[in-house]
């Protein structure tokens, strides 16, 4: 029922004028995926952290969590890599405490499961810093969770325009590149460029493994045309 109860939320929400077009078919699509598959299986799949929350429900629809967020690494690098950059605020220039503040509360909803009410605080931080290298490459990691991947790349890319020493946005562009891309030679440079830049040695023991896999697969891979 309560994946129900979701779908309705985003519905209100997007005849709101809150949700756009392409964000509402992205999420409802895989909230109705996760109702026919709890119909399936004869019920639905208890909440867990990681899937779209709407505000008065402290976790819902966690059924759809594989579609949101990729598994292991990357959340916890999302966590510790941009919490260390929140903290001690982008090379490329000054942010505000209340900026800071968003930023940090942004990453807390992202981890409860409350991904759109995230993304509506990286939205008020762009709106008055639209070259924030941690809203622009956070907000364009939750929409490749969503299927939005083209919409992520040109975020991310913003991103590393914006600051080119952020490292997230180098780990998100070489996950795309990788597993949605297909392309784990571009990934290449992108886990280089994290690595030299993260001051985080527990994110960079990590990540090592998947720049060895990617350079493995690179050797073997053919890259589809786009």
């Amino acid at each position: 029922m309560f994946l129900r109860r979701s779908i309705a939320d985003l519905e209100a929400e997007h005849a709101a004028g809150d949700l756009s077009d392409e964000d509402y078919e992205a999420l409802t699509s895989r909230y109705k995926a996760a109702v026919v598959a709890a119909d399936e299986s004869g019920r639905e799949t208890a909440p867990r952290a990681g899937a779209v929350s709407r505000p008065h429900r402290p976790r819902a629809v966690a059924a759809v969590l594989a579609v949101l967020l990729v598994a292991g690494v990357a959340g916890g690098l999302v966590a510790r890599s941009s919490g260390e950059r929140v903290a001690g605020q982008p090379s490329s220039g000054n942010i505000d405490l209340g900026t800071n503040d968003k930023l940090s509360q942004a990453q807390q909803l992202v981890q409860q499961g409350k991904v759109l009410d995230a993304i509506k605080l990286y939205d008020a931080v762009l709106k008055s810093d639209p070259k924030n290298p941690i809203a622009l490459a956070q907000r364009g990691w939750l929409l490749r969770n969503v299927g939005l991947v083209d919409d992520a790349i040109k975020y991310i890319d913003r991103a590393v325009a914006s600051d080119p020493t952020y490292p997230d946005a180098h780990f998100f562009k070489a996950m795309i590149l990788w597993k949605d891309k297909g392309d784990p030679g571009a990934a290449i440079p992108e886990f280089r460029l994290f690595l030299a830049n993260t001051p985080d040695s527990q994110s960079a023991a990590q990540v090592q493994p998947l720049l060895v896999q990617a350079t493995a697969e690179a050797a073997t891979t053919t890259v589809p045309h786009q």
